[in-house]
């Protein structure tokens, strides 16, 4: 493990403020980074579940690029406060980011490494100290003040390279075997929902049937004439 260099986080990234939007734009649109997104994903997911319509103008302003952290902006608790989410590629030159989200990009190159900080920025160390700088009123906050308090402690890029790209890896199988187990879980939901589909259907045919039966037997029995018994 190489030494840990000292960095002031401001030094390193230039923090900016998302989008504030409208109801009425929500649902159509450009793909949208929303609170949710980046709460929960260390990455930026390839698909991004949320769309909002808007300008040129404003595609450019808030556009998200290689390499730049997405950081929660504010929280009615501490624990919700700062989750990062980082863009490791460009997926689209329309994809911006929500008001309730802030952007880190980075200044430099060669100092920070995308996959390596996300991580760093999730792990208990930074967390604790989000915590030790928080001011809590009525929601927490994470604002140009405490962005210019907090420093990073990162060993040298080709280390960060090295942790960060395993610990990528393991981040990426964990994905894929949650998508693996939400689907199974789909697909015995389908398999229950389907046999009992076809066990009411066959409940419904069996009743038919004996239903036919008595009407059949009670025709057979009204035409039937009994010889009187004598005494």
């Amino acid at each position: 493990m190489s030494k840990l260099t000292k960095y002031k986080f401001s030094d390193l990234y230039e923090m900016s403020s998302g989008i504030s939007s409208s109801k009425q734009q929500a649902g159509h649109g450009s793909p949208f980074i929303s609170f949710s997104t980046v709460f929960n994903n260390y990455f930026l997911p390839e698909e991004l579940p949320d769309l909002m319509d808007t300008s040129l103008k404003e595609q450019e302003i808030f556009s998200v690029k290689k390499d730049d952290v997405f950081i929660t902006r504010t929280s009615e608790t501490v624990d919700a406060l700062a989750m990062s989410c980082v863009a490791v590629k460009r997926l689209s030159e329309k994809q911006l980011f929500s008001g309730f989200v802030k952007r880190l990009r980075p200044k430099t190159t060669g100092i920070v490494y995308s996959k390596y900080i996300a991580f760093f920025l999730r792990s208990k160390y930074f967390r604790k100290v989000l915590d030790c700088n928080t001011i809590m009123t009525l929601r927490a906050s994470f604002n140009e003040d405490m962005f210019s308090f907090l420093y990073l402690y990162l060993p040298d890029y080709e280390e960060q390279v090295r942790i960060g790209d395993l610990l990528y890896k393991m981040e990426m199988k964990i994905r894929t075997n949650n998508k693996i187990n939400d689907n199974l879980e789909q697909q015995i939901l389908s398999i229950i929902t389907i046999y009992s589909l076809n066990l009411t259907f066959q409940m419904k045919q069996e009743t038919h049937i004996a239903h036919q039966a008595v009407k059949c037997c009670k025709m057979i029995y009204s035409n039937v004439t009994y010889p009187s018994l004598g005494k």
